[in-house]
């Protein structure tokens, strides 16, 4: 286990509708009470979390991220350039924040940066692609390149429901690829799908349990290649993707690799999407490295599953949560003509827009 004596702090201050510099102070607080010295770095372009990243993990110091996917990806390429045993964690300030989700870390910035009075060291698989280091997710098809658009006034205004939409855009502008996987073994699998997941994780923009429970072992990346998204599927399947439940094997399928290479049979260009950022166009070379990085996560108790105290709360608040957010998207879509529709329950009529900055306010508390 790592004994370091310091912990470097990498801000991205955009980060969390700016919000990321106010919770500074009382992160430096949690952390002076284990590390003799706490280091601050703060970005200002592209690029600066990776390099303060790599510095931190050539001294073998632990490294806190305070940020979106985006930065917490730059960290983790940072880190994996060297050879270290810096642990890494991180305080969520984005949009989606799918690696929180999928680690149990509380999505609130108080509540992460409490946790780190009693976390525990763990390790989690990294992927790379082309070169590039990722966490969670390499997505490709059209509604990931969709999503690669959305802005910063987007997130902003909408959060996670800004993806959803752009989404949903997209949908009638789908089309299938023919994707060849070619596995370390040799083996060769075809497959035509509007849109192609290499997972680490069961969380994907804020959705969860994409995967199937007996497709969520580690050491391996999970690719998910949809059926065709026709809207006949997603009015059955759509329910259970808006609650957070499993999805129905007539939507997806799923291939384990620990290596592989993947192209497209019919020369077209695809690009694709890592961890929330546009990544590598096709053809792909994507590999797993088992236990890669060492993380913080909630401290267990005794004789308790990683997280159970949490998993209570956690369903209640994420369920709430995923069918509002959902909710109010679709609607959002639907009544665009009639911006001052009342939704059903409510005693005074508000517009879509007052609906989605309320939830957005409480999401940030």
């Amino acid at each position: 286990m790592n004994q370091t004596d310091t912990a470097v702090i990498i801000i991205n201050p955009t980060s969390g509708r700016e919000r990321a510099p106010r919770y500074l102070p009382l992160l430096q607080e949690v952390l002076s009470r284990r590390y003799a010295h706490v280091i601050t770095k703060e970005t200002g372009g592209a690029g600066d979390a990776t390099a303060f990243a790599r510095e931190a993990a050539e001294h073998r110091f632990n490294i806190v991220c305070m940020g979106g996917d985006g930065t917490i990806n730059e960290v983790i390429n940072g880190m994996m350039q060297v050879e270290s045993s810096s642990v890494f964690a991180f305080i969520p300030f984005g949009t989606v924040n799918d690696l929180a989700r999928a680690l149990h870390i509380p999505r609130s910035p108080r509540g992460a940066i409490r946790m780190l009075e009693t976390a525990e060291e763990t390790r989690i698989d990294v992927g790379r692609v082309n070169g590039r280091y990722f966490i969670n997710i390499v997505a490709a098809g059209l509604i990931p390149e969709a999503v690669s658009q959305v802005s910063i006034k987007e997130k902003t205004l909408f959060g996670s429901l800004a993806y959803f939409m752009k989404g949903i855009q997209a949908l009638p502008r789908q089309k299938s690829y023919p994707f060849l996987i070619e596995t370390e073994g040799g083996t060769a699998i075809r497959m035509n799908s509007p849109l192609m997941a290499a997972m680490l994780t069961d969380s994907a923009g804020s959705f969860r349990n994409l995967l199937p429970p007996e497709d969520r072992n580690k050491g391996v990346i999970k690719l998910a290649l949809f059926r065709e998204l026709d809207w006949l599927r997603l009015l059955r399947q759509g329910p259970l993707l808006l609650a957070g439940l499993q999805m129905g094997s007539d939507l997806l399928s799923v291939i384990n690799v620990k290596k592989a290479r993947i192209s497209l049979t019919d020369g077209s260009e695809l690009g694709t999407n890592v961890d929330g950022d546009r990544g590598p166009s096709f053809p792909l070379d994507i590999e797993i490295l088992p236990d890669r990085l060492p993380v913080f996560v909630p401290l267990r108790r005794k004789n308790e599953s990683l997280h159970a105290p949490y998993a209570l709360k956690f369903i209640h608040d994420h369920f709430q949560r995923a069918i509002a957010e959902r909710v109010a998207a679709i609607q959002t879509m639907a009544d665009l003509h009639e911006p001052h529709k009342t939704f059903p329950g409510n005693e005074t009529r508000k517009t879509i827009f007052d609906y989605m900055l309320e939830s957005r306010k409480k999401d940030g508390n």
